[in-house]
C-alpha cells in the first residue's frame, strides 16, 4: 500500500538525494512547498477485480461517478485483437483459420471453447496477448496522469491476481459475491448451462482466495443500495488516506 509519508521522507526532489541533503542545502519552507506540489502529481494505482459475474461493472460506474480515473482492461484486451492488429495476427497463426470469423474478426466463441478446456492453450493465448495488453494499460495510465483530473486510477481488471498484476498497483479492491450467487448470476446473464458457467468460473482463481488477498472488499451479495454505501465509504476512506 502506498505510504506517502515514507515516500516524502526519503528524497529531496530538487537533487534526488536523501532527506539529509535538503535539511543541509535547501530551505525547509521551499522544500515543503515543492513536496506538496509534487505530492499532488502522485496518483495511486488501485487494482479493482472480482470473479466473473460478481458485479464489478456496477462498482466501476460508482467509482467513476465519485471521481476515479478508470482503465478498462477488458476494452484494452478487446482492442489488441481487432482486425489488422499484431495481436490478431498472432492468434490466427497460433490457433489456425478457425480462430477468425468470415469478417476477419476473432472468433471469440471458438477461442473461448479452446482455452476454457485446455490449460496449455490458455497459457499460449495469454503469452501472446498479455504483453500487448500491458502496453495498452500503461498507455491509458499515462493519458489519465497527464490529464490530472482524477485523484486516483483504478485498473478494472478481472484477472488481476491470475496474471500477478497486483505487483504493479498500490492496493487491490475486490468485488465479492459468494460462489452460489456467482454461478446463478452468470447463468442468467449469459444464458450458459451450469457446466459452461462452471468452466468459466474455474478458469479464474477462486473468489474466496481473491478475497483473502485484497485490501478492500466490496460485498455485492446484497442490494444495489448496500453496495453503493460500501463503495462510497471505501472511497471516502481512500480520499482521507491520500489527503484529498
Amino acid at each position: 500500500m502506498f505510504d506517502k509519508a515514507q515516500f516524502f521522507r526519503e528524497l529531496c526532489f530538487f537533487c534526488i538525494e536523501t532527506r539529509q541533503c535538503w535539511t543541509e542545502n535547501h530551505s525547509a519552507s521551499i522544500i515543503e512547498v515543492y513536496c506538496t506540489e509534487r505530492e499532488r502529481m502522485i496518483m495511486l494505482h488501485i487494482g479493482l477485480t472480482g470473479g466473473i459475474a460478481s458485479g464489478k461493472s456496477t462498482v466501476v460506474t460508482m467509482l467513476r461517478e465519485f471521481g476515479a480515473g478508470i482503465v478498462d482492461c477488458d476494452v484494452i484486451a478487446h482492442d489488441v485483437v481487432l482486425p489488422g492488429t499484431k495481436g490478431l495476427e498472432a492468434v490466427a497463426a497460433a490457433f489456425g483459420p478457425k480462430a477468425l470469423c468470415e469478417d476477419g474478426s476473432m472468433d471469440r466463441a471458438y477461442i473461448g471453447s479452446l482455452v476454457f478446456q485446455d490449460k496449455a492453450k490458455k497459457a499460449q493465448l495469454e503469452g501472446l496477448l498479455f504483453p500487448l495488453i500491458h502496453d495498452g494499460i500503461e498507455e491509458e495510465i499515462r493519458k489519465i496522469e497527464e490529464d490530472k483530473k482524477n485523484p486516483v486510477i483504478f485498473l478494472d481488471m478481472p484477472l488481476l491476481y491470475e496474471i500477478k498484476y497486483n505487483s504493479y498497483v498500490d492496493e487491490t479492491w475486490l468485488v465479492y459475491v459468494d460462489a452460489k450467487t456467482q454461478l446463478q448470476r452468470l447463468m442468467q446473464r449469459n444464458g450458459y448451462s451450469e457446466p459452461e458457467a462452471l468452466a468459466r468460473i474455474h478458469a479464474q482463481l477462486p473468489i474466496d482466495e481473491k478475497r483473502s488477498l485484497a485490501q478492500i472488499v466490496i460485498d455485492n451479495n446484497g442490494s444495489p443500495e448496500a453496495t453503493r454505501a460500501q463503495v462510497k465509504a471505501a472511497w471516502q476512506d481512500l480520499m482521507d488516506r491520500i489527503g484529498m
